[in-house]
């Protein structure tokens, strides 16, 4: 943006039971340095409250539907909005006092969007750390142009987004929708500029449980992704790279090794069911010590127990992903559901 011109941009949250962390993530939104803003949360159907809480603070405008996915409250937001520029955040996070104002200069021509980065709203919690760390290696290896913008941290011209008709509504879940949205957007001509700059604070995952949960879901939603955009399950895109790719792939692989192993294999002669515990073992060793390379990266060396749980981590996501994967190509590939 050049000029004196000061556009206004709408920020929009969508939020779904975020009664925990939605005021804090408003109040980050409404003490923005950036001086023509206006603040719009969609409540998602929340049962906790957390449109409520939402309409506690002043200067902030509620919008209540039924509940329809993040993707779909994204859209409602932007048809209620009125800003030329429209800035995403999520109800998990905090944005910093310039966080408006770093996305609105990365705007230049031909730029039909504008993402930033994460900081850690809870770094006291182990799990969170080491997950922080890991989009931080991610997007240090990001150019100023890149293929794709996450949603927790993005602002586009509102012309763009009409562009390619916003969000696909399809996605239910929070997964795979913002890929899907770049992807288009850079079908379209547009760049998609990443400001480092342009940071939110998250509240990452504290519990190994849910987030692997989490990881299933997005195995499961990638294979509608990849139905779209066939090509991006052999390249996968600047964020994800080409190694985050293989892995839940692999680890299906060795789920049906397990199979064999373990009910096929009892049926088989004894020297072949003895050979095929030891390839069953040997690869799940292997598939182990793959991950130990990012592990040692994400921790900064074997110092502590970090490294061995991350790589328990990994591997876990590796396999709750590939889960995923199979339930998701089921659907979106083998019946061809939407």
């Amino acid at each position: 943006m050049t000029g004196q011109e000061v556009p206004l941009v709408s920020i929009i949250i969508p939020a779904y039971n975020a009664a925990g962390t939605i005021a804090l993530c408003l109040e980050g939104c409404l003490r923005q340095d950036y001086p023509a803003t206006e603040v719009i949360v969609v409540d998602d159907g929340s049962t906790d409250g957390t449109g409520d809480r939402a309409r506690e603070l002043d200067g902030v405008r509620v919008i209540r539907q039924a509940n329809a996915g993040p993707a779909a409250a994204r859209n409602r937001g932007a048809a209620e909005a009125r800003g030329v520029i429209l800035a995403y955040t999520d109800a998990d996070c905090v944005p910093r006092a310039d966080w408006v104002t770093r996305l609105a200069e990365g705007f230049a021509e031909g730029v039909g969007a504008v993402g930033g980065t994460y900081g850690i709203a809870n770094p006291e919690c182990l799990l969170a750390r080491l997950i922080h760390q890991e989009i931080r290696m991610r997007h240090a290896r990001f150019g100023e142009d890149v293929d794709f913008l996450g949603s927790f941290n993005v602002a586009y011209r509102a012309e763009a987004f009409e562009v390619v008709q916003g969000f696909d509504t399809a996605y239910r879940a929070a997964s795979g929708e913002d890929n899907d949205l770049s992807y288009r957007l850079r079908g379209r001509g547009f760049r998609l500029r990443f400001v480092p700059g342009a940071v939110v604070d998250h509240f990452h995952p504290v519990a190994l449980e849910p987030y692997l949960l989490a990881q299933m879901r997005h195995g499961y939603w990638r294979m509608k992704l990849y139905a779209r955009h066939p090509r991006r399950a052999r390249t996968g895109d600047d964020y994800a790279g080409r190694a985050a790719l293989w892995a839940p792939p692999v680890a299906v692989a060795l789920l049906a090794l397990f199979v064999f192993t373990f009910a096929v294999g009892w049926w088989l002669p004894f020297e072949v069911f003895a050979a095929s515990n030891q390839v069953f073992l040997a690869s799940y060793i292997l598939f182990f010590l793959a991950h130990l390379p990012l592990a040692l990266r994400v921790t900064e060396g074997w110092k502590t127990l970090d490294t061995p749980y991350f790589v328990l981590v990994s591997t876990c996501r590796a396999f709750a992903r590939g889960l995923g994967l199979l339930g998701g190509a089921w659907r979106f590939q083998v019946r061809g559901k939407n």
